[in-house]
């Protein structure tokens, strides 16, 4: 027993004595060195770390996860770092004080294998190109720092098998207290994506902050958003397609907020050929201090939990559904009548529309507990008591439970 403990301690020794026998360089001196056995230990601010010789031909040096031993020569040897399943987008030239940190970024992404991790760690980038998560991949995209695109597209997510993203704060143009409207680019644009996670803080100055879409003969579906403020974007949410005449769609996916300011907090714009969009799922969405709330087109059998929608918050037009915007359902403990304008008439509420909670006229009476829109998007309104006055004041017809046959007062 004693032997095979000595046997391991020696070997314990051998192997510590074996990785401290390093030399350390930088990446310059490392590609100019011709003695290509011994590990390296890079020292090169922001991408320090150990690197060993490894036999694998069949990869180029990446700059961050792989370097070049005596680049120039004929007998290279490829390095390889040594580390844990998460990259360091820094390993590969990430910095505070470059003007564009798109190439380092779309590096680390393009290194990484399906499951790894890519890390921005704290601080503040900029950047002057889109960084993309491309399809046949899934990664998980953590950006601790805060990151500025300017007037351009931000983070686009592609692709099938589901990426995970979970971000602090995307900024596009500045803005101060009275921002100027008309802005350019997305801060997060899901393209053909599916089963996708996103995860994030905080999303301004963008045209739009997020953005599902779909081109040829695909869709967006079944991707997760959560977020907590979406401040001083044209538009929030754009559901929309290409514009590319093919048959694709934007469905099935689901939204969690979060607090929306701006212009337009949830667009629902399918190009030519697109299907109508539904199956989409909103919870918690806050509707303050903008010019519409929602503006749907071709939305279709959509579904909203406890909005926040009030006049006092400064939303001037609420829920405006176009004539191929139907049979819709939200759920909401407290919703007015006025908040829906469709036909540019407030009270139409767009056909078939259904609300599951308390509805009210314009000085809070309750004119229904249940609501469902007819063809033309009147409410018909149940509620238990007939009440006079707010039968003189609501825009719906009212259905009162106690003047049923059959039902005790």
């Amino acid at each position: 027993m004693k032997s095979i403990r000595h046997s391991m301690f020696f070997a314990a020794i051998t192997t510590i004595s074996a990785a401290h026998a390093q030399t350390a360089l930088t990446i310059a001196q490392l590609q100019a060195s011709t003695a290509c056995s011994t590990p390296a230990y890079i020292i090169d601010a922001g991408k320090e770390g150990m690197f060993v010789a490894s036999s694998d031909t069949s990869h180029d040096a990446n700059g961050g996860t792989s370097l070049w031993c005596n680049a120039g020569g004929s007998n290279k040897k490829l390095y390889k770092r040594v580390y844990d399943s998460t990259i360091n987008a820094k390993w590969f030239g990430l910095t505070e004080g470059a003007t564009d940190n798109s190439v380092a970024v779309q590096n680390a992404i393009n290194a990484a294998r399906n499951g790894q991790e890519v890390l921005i760690p704290e601080g503040n980038y900029q950047f002057q190109n889109s960084i993309t998560l491309r399809d046949e991949t899934y990664i998980h995209f953590t950006a601790r720092g805060e990151l500025t695109f300017g007037p351009r597209d931000g983070i686009i997510v592609e692709g099938r098998y589901g990426h995970v993203l979970n971000l602090t704060r995307l900024h596009g143009m500045p803005w101060e207290d009275h921002p100027r409207y008309g802005y350019v680019g997305s801060g997060i644009t899901l393209m053909n994506a599916q089963f996708a996670t996103v995860k994030v803080n905080w999303i301004d100055g963008f045209q739009n902050a997020i953005k599902l879409s779909a081109r040829g003969q695909n869709g967006s579906q079944y991707n997760k958003i959560d977020f907590d403020g979406l401040r001083n974007n044209d538009v929030g949410i754009l559901l929309t397609t290409e514009n590319d005449g093919i048959h694709n769609w934007v469905t099935e996916n689901t939204f969690t907020g979060g607090k929306i300011t701006g212009l337009t907090g949830l667009l629902s714009a399918p190009g030519p050929g697109a299907d109508s969009f539904n199956g989409n799922k909103f919870y918690n969405l806050g509707f303050e201090g903008l010019t519409t709330a929602v503006d749907a087109t071709g939305f279709v059998r959509n579904i909203f939990f406890a909005p926040r929608l009030l006049g006092a918050e400064g939303v001037q037009n609420g829920f405006k559904f176009s004539a191929n915007s139907i049979n819709n359902v939200i759920l909401s403990t407290a919703i007015y009548e006025t908040a829906f304008v469709s036909k540019d008439t407030p009270g139409n509420a767009g056909a078939g529309t259904l609300v599951i909670g308390t509805m009210s006229t314009p000085v809070g009476r309750t004119s229904g507990v249940l609501s469902v829109a007819d063809t033309n998007g009147r409410f018909l309104g149940l509620m238990r008591d007939e009440n006079s006055e707010t039968v003189k004041e609501s825009k719906s017809r009212i259905l009162t439970l106690t003047s049923q046959y059959g039902v005790s007062k």
